[in-house]
């Protein structure tokens, strides 16, 4: 989209007011159009990249006045977002679609999503805090959320017992002082994987229960430079330093399963739907691996984080918005589209989902443990603090370059400038912290 026409910025500058005060929504969700149901079937197609197949079939079985059109699209942040928004453009876009968590409000900033508050609310109990929170902008719903990331420790008790090291880290001082008991042990081994990436950094900043974003009357205000993440950043950088970590990733990274394979690495922190990347390319390490709360900053204090995980957004220009999140609510709540999800690698953000039976018995890859009991645990203890922003893959390309040129500490430093002037760019108004 060119943000540089008069006609863009008007939509912008709309749009933000939308989100930011009381009251308004990022489109006109009170015509006549969209308030009323479609008289006779209702058609809806609905975009997106996860398995879903099944779900709508489920859905349109039971459903025969309103029938759902799956079209799968490659992941948002490898074009499907792109697709979704040219299609929009040309008035052809779809009436749902998969939006991911911290990219609600950079297709909110570009008028693309509908405010459903009004059909949405009443069902958003059904639902963790922190995805409806994640869901929602402004005080305004703005998709249906369907699974999340809970953050656990992944690590090996094989592993742990060879370097004598008799329970998990419950905190990040314990996880430090086992990676250096390890790294004492054999220079060769790590205890375990780098901080990479603004996904990675932006999660271990939600469990500080500090954010990089906040909205202050009609304005943006960035606080990525905040005290949450610089304690995150020198943490990881100091591991990094001290060559305590390694620089491979986690699950379904080559160099991981590598080192994996050969007793290099013995933890990584990750979400529960990595354990799919586990099972599928270390099937020989099954029984090995177990799972545990992620280590807090402050022994006892509980608080973990959540890293993915999408909504099931209504777009702008959908007919049928109430007939829409009606499908919406059930794909992220009914027990059997729920079950169908797990089957497909979901961890559902409904929390009657989180006791389907398939999550709670123990995991044979896990050697028998109910690692569902820590996912959950986990899920319910996500800060609801967080604000997204509105150029998501702005501060995720910058962060990658900064990291690339320097410490953790100054990618810090050099995203927060850079992602002030990227939403002045936009036409937005914006603050520092």
């Amino acid at each position: 989209m060119d943000y540089t026409t008069i006609r863009t910025r008007r939509i912008l500058t709309f749009a933000t007011t939308a989100l930011l005060v009381a009251g308004l929504g990022a489109c006109s969700s009170g015509s006549d159009d969209s308030e009323k149901s479609q008289a006779g079937p209702v058609n809806m197609e609905f975009w997106g990249w996860a398995g879903y197949e099944k779900i709508v079939d489920q859905w349109n079985a039971s459903h025969p006045n309103t029938k759902i059109t799956f079209k799968k699209i490659p992941s948002g942040p490898k074009g499907g977002y792109t697709q979704i928004s040219n299609a929009l453009t040309a008035g052809k876009g779809p009436c749902l679609a998969q939006i991911e968590y911290q990219n609600i409000p950079s297709m909110l900033v570009k008028n693309s999503v509908m405010d459903v508050t009004q059909y949405a609310s009443d069902g958003m109990d059904k639902y963790i805090p922190s995805a409806v929170s994640a869901s929602s902008v402004g005080g305004k719903i703005y998709g249906v959320p369907v699974d999340v990331g809970p953050m656990v420790l992944f690590y090996r008790k094989d592993l742990f017992a060879k370097y004598g090291i008799s329970k998990p880290p419950a905190t990040w001082a314990e996880y430090k002082a086992d990676a250096e008991k390890v790294t004492t042990a054999d220079r060769s081994v790590k205890f375990g994987t780098i901080l990479a990436d603004a996904g990675g950094l932006a999660s271990f900043t939600l469990q500080t229960g500090q954010s990089w974003y906040s909205t202050k009357g009609d304005s943006w205000t960035v606080s990525i430079d905040n005290p949450g993440t610089r304690k995150v950043a020198s943490y990881w950088q100091d591991l990094k330093d001290q060559g305590l970590v390694a620089k491979s990733g986690s699950a379904w990274d080559p160099q991981f399963n590598k080192a994996s394979e050969a007793g290099k690495v013995l933890t990584f922190v990750g979400a529960a739907w990595a354990a799919g990347g586990l099972k599928s390319d270390l099937q020989n390490l099954s029984g090995k691996w177990r799972v545990a709360p992620m280590p807090t900053w402050a022994a006892g204090d509980g608080k973990s984080a959540s890293s993915g995980g999408s909504a099931t957004s209504v777009m702008t220009g959908c007919k049928t918005p109430k007939e829409a999140v009606q499908f919406a609510d059930f794909l992220s709540s009914d027990p059997q589209a729920v079950k169908t999800g797990i089957q497909g690698g979901l961890y559902p953000a409904s929390k009657a989902g989180q006791e389907d039976p398939s999550l709670t018995g123990g995991d044979p890859y896990f050697g028998g443990q109910k690692v569902g009991d820590v996912y959950k645990a986990s899920a319910a203890q996500v800060p609801s603090t967080w604000t997204n922003g509105p150029t998501f893959q702005q501060v995720e390309t910058d962060f990658t370059a900064a990291i690339g040129q320097g410490t953790l500490p100054d990618a810090v430093t050099k995203v927060q400038a850079s992602t002030v002037a990227a939403i002045k760019k936009l036409g937005l108004s914006v603050t520092n912290s």
